[in-house]
């Protein structure tokens, strides 16, 4: 998976907390909001080629019906049930599973990502031991990375670690997380 695309995922992950406060606000369109939020979360993943949309929309499903007064299996209340209750507690419920579904779908590619970022702060930074990091603009700054890439690449010291790099997330992302590190040390 592509650093970007694991970012929109992670984007729409990032939107819960934002979810969960209106369901202490008791903000009346909380369900609205969280079938909302599944069904762009279910975009997101379709687009993204990943089979758990399906379980994501499977879970907008238990919502719909939990609109339609049908309590699901495993909510509990206490005192009065009303449709209210069963649409919030379904709502919480389905969010805490499709966040956890969304973050096992994605977390070997987080690991991968993570470590490829480790490893591209370790080798920038020799690099620029080295005098192989001149930030010199030769027809762009994509051809500047590129041609910084390219000497650490050709580097005996160095060609092994960006070989693993380029294993782990590939070519195009190697290029993001080098642009990345680099802008970390300005």
């Amino acid at each position: 998976m592509h650093i970007v695309n694991l970012e929109e995922i992670q984007s729409i992950k990032l939107r819960i907390p934002e979810l969960i406060q209106h369901f202490e606000n008791r903000d009346t369109k909380f369900a609205s909001l969280t079938k909302e939020w599944l069904i762009e979360a279910e975009k997101v993943l379709v687009n993204n080629s990943m089979a758990v949309a399906a379980d994501v929309s499977v879970l907008r499903g238990v919502l719909i019906s939990a609109e339609r007064g049908v309590i699901p299996s495993g909510i509990m209340f206490s005192g009065k049930t009303t449709a209210r209750k069963i649409k919030d507690a379904t709502s919480v419920d389905v969010l805490q599973k499709a966040d956890r579904i969304i973050s096992a779908a994605i977390e070997a590619s987080v690991t991968q990502i993570t470590e490829g970022e480790r490893l591209t702060r370790q080798v920038v930074a020799l690099a620029i031991r080295k005098g192989m990091v001149q930030k010199e603009n030769l027809h762009g700054h994509d051809e500047m990375l590129r041609e910084i890439w390219r000497k650490m690449s050709l580097d005996p010291e160095l060609q092994p670690v960006t070989t693993h790099i380029i294993g782990l997330v590939g070519a195009y992302d190697a290029l993001i997380l080098l642009d990345r590190s680099l802008s970390l040390l300005e």
